[in-house]
């Protein structure tokens, strides 16, 4: 079975903005290529997350504009998508706010969801710290978060970058890339990044470490999370990529010429709940490409 294709639809978040339009072309495109439904999903503002009871003085002519204005954006997304990919199956439903939670609850009858996030700098993680971080930290499918700085919101011929760490999560993040890469014929780079990095020669103790023997065990660790694929899929251009470097710097410097990457996260914290290690959260500030994340629920 289908990585993706466990669930129904892929799912896009919409609020009428120029990068939610371009997240849709793009999650219209994989929805056409796999031959599944898609959701185009609107979130309601909550009058008293934005005002007070009082201080709207006419609550059912609020509510009434709030929700044409929601059909208004949905119908253009739809024009939008049907324009460039006809042949999709498209809906869109609206939902109570906040955006966040509606969109995480989506998630557990979607087998992808597509949120929009503005560009990347240090105001990026103000922005990515609300909604779509909510959306991530949350979703029981891998959450794409589209850059409004993405090149294309339509897939080319660049590459999909998949962070390898040899955890489970990991294997999930290479068999949807794999599936990715596999549906739109593009090549795979299969990245990863080990040992002290940049430390390596700042400590005196790390000088005792025999660098050439845990490079041996890093490209057997890469050989046995890649085992199977090129067998499965003959015609899949993969290529690894092994180095002595931190992680999320070494996938950031493939993802400049990518279009997408793909890595799996599984920070957590007990008193919390799951949220996102420092590498996911590194690169989701700072790919200039749509990012998949996958994470255990």
């Amino acid at each position: 079975m289908s990585v993706l294709a466990q669930h129904q639809a892929i799912v896009v978040g919409v609020d009428g903005s120029e990068r939610a339009m371009r997240a849709a072309v793009w999650a219209a495109a994989v929805a056409e290529r796999k031959s599944v439904p898609l959701r185009l999903a609107h979130v309601l503002p909550s009058p008293g997350y934005h005002y007070s009871e009082a201080a709207l003085l006419f609550q059912n002519e609020f509510a009434q504009e709030v929700e044409k204005s929601a059909h208004e954006i949905l119908d253009r997304a739809e024009q939008h998508v049907k324009s460039a990919y006809p042949a999709v199956t498209v809906s869109g439903s609206t939902h109570p706010g906040p955006a966040g939670p509606a969109l995480a609850e989506l998630s557990s009858h979607a087998e992808m969801v597509v949120v929009g996030s503005t560009g990347v700098g240090a105001l990026e993680a103000l922005v990515t710290g609300s909604t779509v971080m909510q959306v991530v930290n949350r979703a029981h499918c891998p959450v794409t978060v589209f850059r409004s700085e993405a090149r294309s919101p339509i897939p080319d011929h660049r590459p999909v970058v998949v962070g390898v760490d040899g955890s489970e999560l990991s294997s999930l993040a290479i068999a949807t890339a794999v599936e990715f890469a596999t549906f739109f014929e593009l090549p795979l780079l299969a990245v990863h990044g080990w040992g002290a990095g940049e430390y390596s020669g700042r400590h005196t103790a790390l000088t005792m470490v025999n660098w050439a023997v845990v490079e041996e065990e890093q490209t057997v660790l890469m050989a046995e999370n890649l085992a199977g694929w090129r067998e499965k899929y003959p015609d899949l251009q993969l290529t690894t990529i092994i180095e002595q470097a931190n992680p999320a710097e070494l996938i950031l410097d493939y993802a400049r010429d990518a279009q997408l990457v793909v890595i799996g996260s599984h920070g957590r914290n007990r008193l919390a709940g799951t949220f996102l290690g420092s590498t996911s959260q590194n690169l989701l500030h700072h790919v200039p490409c749509p990012i998949t994340i996958c994470r255990a629920n």
